[in-house]
């Protein structure tokens, strides 16, 4: 990489930093006012109920940004590469501050807050991971030899072979959850989601030259 690019890749972790403080910071949010509702100390969080939507949601954030964190530094630094990085960096920034309700009080069930943003952050979010693999094809971010690397992997490990085939149900899995109105398919596919991408990071530590 020239080094007249190295401060794109500062803003890259800039912004993807951002992004993840801002989910943690609705965890940290959450987990207050608990202790509040717990304690007795503040009437309001008695009045907030959580539920599991929006946490499994933030979760689900979490997870794909660490997947989206592991093309750092594998695209040729063009500029209209750097231009589609910063719109999507960008992109996940915006939704990473959708999932958590920056006035809970305002929100006695969070799970009418999910409804509200769901469609915009799962939709967000598919888009993302669209645009990334079209990227990746079109601007060559897997050169011959990181695709001979895979292939070898495929073959010497099964379990890299069975996570990167049912890591491809993602796509349907994210549009499904999308438009969904139900709350019980919401839950099974998002811990799907999150399962499954657990599930590759797994499979891939150890293999050498896998990014």
């Amino acid at each position: 990489m020239h080094p007249q690019f190295d401060y794109v890749f500062e803003l890259f972790t800039l912004l993807i930093s951002l992004a993840v403080a801002e989910m943690l910071m609705g965890f940290s949010r959450i987990l207050k006012m608990r202790a509040r509702r717990k304690a007795g100390v503040d009437p309001t969080a008695i009045r907030v109920r959580v539920g599991w939507l929006v946490p499994l949601l933030g979760l689900l954030v979490l997870v794909d940004l660490a997947t989206f964190w592991s093309m750092r530094g594998v695209l040729d630094m063009r500029m209209a590469t750097i231009f589609g990085v910063l719109v999507l960096i960008g992109g996940y920034y915006l939704i990473a501050t959708l999932v958590f309700p920056d006035e809970p009080e305002l929100w006695p069930e969070f799970d009418a807050y999910f409804w509200q943003q769901k469609r915009w952050v799962v939709g967000g979010m598919l888009l993302i991971n669209i645009a990334t693999a079209t990227a990746s094809i079109l601007l060559g971010a897997q050169g011959a030899a990181e695709a001979a690397v895979a292939q070898r992997a495929a073959l010497e490990h099964p379990a890299f072979a069975i996570a990167s085939l049912i890591l491809m149900l993602n796509y349907p899995a994210f549009l499904w959850l999308a438009l969904t109105r139900g709350r019980s398919v919401s839950i099974v596919l998002m811990g799907f989601i999150i399962c499954t991408q657990l599930f590759f990071a797994y499979a891939t530590w150890g293999i050498e030259g896998l990014v």
